[in-house]
C-alpha cells in the first residue's frame, strides 16, 4: 500500500484585502457571514482576528462597539509599546489624560453621528432638528 500524505493549504490574504474587509464591516455594517462569502474567506473568526491585529478594536475589547482604525496613513503616530515610559510631571500626566478623554469624546460623537445618519436613511424618519424650525 502507498503512504498517503494530506496537505492542508493555508490561505494567505493580502494586507489590502484585510483592511478592505475590516473597513467594510465597520463602516458599512456588512455582516461577517456576507463578507466570508463575498471574499471567499475560510471563516468569520478570521475577520475577528484581523480586527484585533490591525487595530480596529479598542484595547482587548472583543465587541465592535468602539472601533479605532489604525491605517497606514496614521501608523507613525502610534505609541511605541517597546519604549520605556518617561516619568511625567503631574501636569503632563493631566494633559495626557485630557488628550485621551478628548479623543474618546470625538470617537463617541462620530459614532452618534453615524448612528443618526443610518437611522435617518434606513428608517426614513427625521431625527435632526431642521434649521428653519423653532
Amino acid at each position: 500500500m502507498e503512504d498517503q500524505t494530506y496537505y492542508v493549504s493555508k490561505n494567505v490574504y493580502s494586507i489590502e484585502l484585510k483592511h478592505k474587509v475590516c473597513k467594510e464591516h465597520i463602516n458599512e455594517g456588512a455582516r461577517l457571514r456576507d463578507l466570508v462569502r463575498k471574499y471567499n474567506l475560510s471563516s468569520h473568526s478570521l475577520i475577528h482576528t484581523w480586527l484585533r491585529s490591525l487595530g480596529y478594536l479598542a484595547g482587548n475589547d472583543q465587541r465592535i462597539t468602539k472601533c479605532n482604525y489604525i491605517g497606514i496613513e496614521n501608523f507613525k503616530t502610534l505609541p511605541n509599546k517597546h519604549k520605556k515610559k518617561q516619568s511625567l510631571t503631574p501636569e503632563q500626566q493631566q494633559i495626557e489624560f485630557l488628550k485621551k478623554e478628548l479623543e474618546d469624546a470625538k470617537l463617541q460623537a462620530e459614532g452618534y453621528r453615524r448612528m443618526i445618519e443610518i437611522a435617518e436613511s434606513e428608517l426614513k424618519i427625521p431625527i435632526r432638528k431642521k434649521p428653519s424650525t423653532k
